[in-house]
C-alpha cells in the first residue's frame, strides 16, 4: 500500500483547521484517547518483535502528547511511521497526532489507511467519525459511527457520539429510538439518560427532556453536565431563576478548564435572563475567557479597561471594539454616547465595528474616530485586531465590556428612540419605493438566521406560522430577510396569496447602511432579533421582536426589550410557543392597521 506524503514540520506549522461544525466535549474526549495497549496486542507476536523500536516511539508520542507536547509527539510518531509505514498502528497514532492538532484534513488520510489496513479497529471509525463531523460532512459520520456501534455494539461512547450525529442532522426519532434502546440495556448508564434528554431537548421539548435529566442526576447527583443541562432546560422554559441552583451545582465539578469557562459563560446569560443586571454583567466577563472555544480573542497591545470605573478613562483615548456576531455589535453600540460623555471632550473614543457598519457608525456618532477592525480565523478562533485605532491610544475595551459601567439597572438604559442615524435620502428613497407597493402599513418581515442549524432551528419560526400575520388585511408586507428566501416568498403567495416585496437597488446582507435605512423607514418590522432588526430599532425604527421563550438574556428578566425602548416583544407560553405568539402579533397588527 502507498504510503502517504508528509511533510510534518509544513503541518506544524500550519496552524489548526476551523471546524466548520462543533462537537461536544464528550465527542473529542473519547476520540482523542487511544488504548495503546490493546492496539499493540492487535499486533502479532512476529511483528511486535520486528518493530519493537516502532511500539516504542508509538508510546513515547502517546505520552509525549498526553503530556500536552502535542508537536514534539508528532514528530515522534512521524519516525515511527517512516519505519513502518503499512501498519495500521503508526497511521493510527500519526492521525490521532494530526487531529490532536487541529489537523483535520489531513488527519483523516492516516485515519482512513489505517481503517485499510484494519477494518475491524472500532476506534477507527471512531475517529473517523469525529473528524467528518468536525468538518461537518454529517451523512459520512453517521455512516462511520453505525459502522463502529455495528463492530462494538455495546460501546456507549459510540452510541452517544452517533446519536449526537443524528441530532444535528435533525433526526431526532433514530437518535431518541438508539439511546431509548440502549437504556433497556443498560438503565443505569447515567450518561445515556443526560443524552436523551439533551435529544428530546433539541427536538423541541425541553419540559419532557426534565425528566431524563433527572434520573441521570439520581443515578449521578454530581453530574455536571446533566446540571448543566438542566439549567439550559429551565431558561429555555422561561424559568432563569430555577436555572442558576443547577450551575452552581454543575460548576462544582467541570470536566477541564474549556468545560468550566463554557458554563460560567451560560450562568452569566441565565443571571441576565432573571433580572440580574449587574452581577450579569460582571459574570458575563467569562465569555473572553480563552478557554471558551467561542470567545473571540483580540491581539491589541494597549491596556484593557475593565468596565468598572468610567473615571478611569476620562480625558483617555479608548478603543472600542465590536465583538461576538453583528447583531451584537449594533446591540452594544447603546453605549457609545454613553462612552463619549464618560470620555470628555479631551479624550476621544475610537471605535473598532464591522467593516459593512463603519459609515452608519460614522454618521451616528461624528465625534468618534470609526474604523473596522480585523478579523480573521486563526487555528479555529475568531481574532481581531485594530492596528489603525492603537497609535496614541490609552486603553481599549471589548463592546461590551462598558455595560458594566453604564447599564446596571433597567433605570440605566436610554428612553429616548435610537441611537444610530440612517442616511435620511436614502430613508426617503426607499419610503417612495415601498409606496409603489400599495396603500397598506408598510410591514418588513424576517424568520430566519442565515446560519440554521438544527440546533439554531429551535429558535427561529416555521414560515407556515406567519399565516395569522399574514392573513391580516390592509398591510404591504416587504422582504427584510437575507440569504435564500425565493421557496418562502412563493409559499405565501401560492398559499396565502400574499404579495412579499421584494425591494430594489440593494444586497440585504452586504449593504447595511442601505438596510438600516430600509428597515427603519418600515411603519413596523417584524422578525427575531438579528443583524436587520437590531439595525431598524436602533435607527428609531419600530419593530416588534418575537422570541422562542420570554427569557431570552436580552430581555434582562422585562417583557421588552429596554434596548429599545419604542420597540415590542412578543412571545408565549414555555418555549416555542408560536401559535400564541403569531396570533398575539397578528392582533396587534390588525389594531395598528385600524389605528391608520
Amino acid at each position: 500500500m502507498q504510503a502517504i506524503s508528509l511533510n510534518i514540520e509544513a503541518e506544524l506549522l500550519a496552524g489548526a483547521e476551523e471546524e466548520k461544525h462543533e462537537t461536544p466535549l464528550v465527542a473529542t474526549q473519547s476520540a482523542t484517547a487511544l488504548k495503546l495497549d490493546t492496539h499493540v496486542k492487535r499486533l502479532s507476536k512476529d511483528t511486535r518483535k520486528k518493530h519493537q523500536k516502532v511500539v516504542s516511539l508509538v508510546k513515547r508520542a502517546m505520552r509525549t502528547s498526553d503530556g500536552g507536547d502535542h508537536p514534539a509527539g508528532a514528530r515522534l510518531a512521524h519516525e515511527a511511521l517512516g519505519i513502518a509505514p503499512d501498519l495500521a498502528l503508526t497511521n493510527h497514532v500519526m492521525g490521532l497526532m494530526l487531529l490532536r492538532l487541529g489537523r483535520l484534513s489531513t488527519s483523516l488520510d492516516y485515519f482512513e489507511k489505517a481503517w485499510k489496513l484494519d477494518p475491524q479497529d472500532p476506534e477507527i471509525y471512531q475517529k473517523l467519525g469525529l473528524v467528518a463531523w468536525k468538518l461537518d460532512m454529517l451523512p459520512a459520520a453517521e455512516k462511520f459511527y453505525r459502522l463502529q456501534n455495528q463492530i462494538a455494539p455495546n460501546r456507549v461512547d459510540g452510541i452517544l457520539n452517533l446519536t449526537g450525529v443524528l441530532r444535528d442532522l435533525g433526526k431526532f426519532d433514530d437518535a431518541i429510538e438508539i439511546l431509548r434502546t440502549a437504556i433497556y440495556s443498560d438503565p443505569e448508564n447515567y450518561d445515556l439518560w443526560n443524552s436523551l434528554g439533551s435529544v428530546v431537548s433539541e427536538s423541541g421539548k425541553p419540559t419532557e427532556a426534565i425528566t431524563f435529566y433527572q434520573e441521570a442526576l439520581r443515578l449521578e447527583p454530581g453530574y455536571s453536565r446533566a446540571h448543566n443541562n438542566m439549567a439550559n432546560v429551565f431558561e429555555l422554559i422561561g424559568e432563569p431563576d430555577k436555572a442558576l441552583p443547577h450551575y452552581e451545582e454543575a460548576l462544582k465539578n467541570p470536566v477541564d478548564a474549556e468545560d468550566e469557562a463554557t458554563m460560567s459563560h451560560g450562568r452569566s446569560l441565565v443571571m441576565l435572563a432573571a433580572g440580574q443586571v449587574r452581577e450579569g454583567w460582571a459574570a458575563n466577563e467569562t465569555r473572553l475567557n480563552p478557554n471558551r472555544k467561542g470567545a473571540t480573542l483580540f491581539t491589541i497591545d494597549k491596556p484593557m479597561w475593565d468596565g468598572v470605573d468610567p473615571a478611569q478613562i476620562r480625558g483617555k483615548t479608548v478603543i472600542m471594539v465590536g465583538e461576538q456576531g453583528l447583531g451584537d455589535e449594533v446591540l452594544y453600540l447603546n453605549i457609545a454616547k454613553d462612552m463619549i460623555d464618560a470620555i470628555g471632550p479631551e479624550g476621544e473614543l475610537r471605535i473598532a465595528c464591522e467593516y459593512r457598519l463603519v459609515d452608519l457608525v460614522q454618521r451616528s456618532f461624528p465625534q468618534a474616530r470609526v474604523y473596522h477592525h480585523l478579523s480573521t480565523v486563526i487555528e479555529g478562533r475568531d481574532v481581531r485586531a485594530t492596528p489603525q485605532l492603537e497609535d496614541g491610544a490609552d486603553f481599549w475595551t471589548p463592546m461590551a465590556t462598558p455595560l458594566r459601567a453604564f447599564r446596571n439597572s433597567i433605570d440605566d438604559f436610554p428612553t429616548t428612540p435610537g441611537f444610530l442615524t440612517a442616511d435620511p435620502e436614502q430613508q426617503a428613497f426607499f419610503r417612495a419605493q415601498m409606496d409603489e407597493f400599495g396603500d397598506g402599513l408598510k410591514v418588513g418581515i424576517l424568520w430566519k438566521s442565515l446560519k440554521m442549524t438544527a440546533k439554531r432551528a429551535r429558535f427561529f419560526s416555521a414560515f407556515d406560522a406567519w399565516k395569522p400575520i399574514l392573513n391580516v388585511p390592509g398591510v404591504d408586507f416587504i422582504n427584510l430577510q437575507y440569504g435564500e428566501v425565493d421557496e418562502e416568498i412563493a409559499l405565501a403567495q401560492d398559499r396565502y396569496g400574499v404579495t412579499v416585496h421584494q425591494p430594489r437597488e440593494i444586497d440585504l446582507k452586504m449593504d447595511l447602511d442601505k438596510v438600516a435605512a430600509l428597515s427603519s423607514a418600515c411603519d413596523i418590522v417584524i422578525g427575531p432579533m438579528n443583524a436587520t432588526s437590531n439595525l431598524a430599532a436602533a435607527c428609531g425604527g419600530m419593530v416588534w421582536f418575537f422570541h422562542s421563550h420570554s427569557s431570552a438574556w436580552t430581555l434582562l428578566g422585562e417583557d421588552r426589550q429596554y434596548w429599545y425602548p419604542h420597540t415590542r416583544s412578543f412571545f408565549g407560553e414555555g418555549f416555542q410557543d408560536w401559535t400564541t405568539t403569531m396570533k398575539k402579533i397578528a392582533e396587534a397588527l390588525g389594531e395598528r392597521v385600524k389605528e391608520g
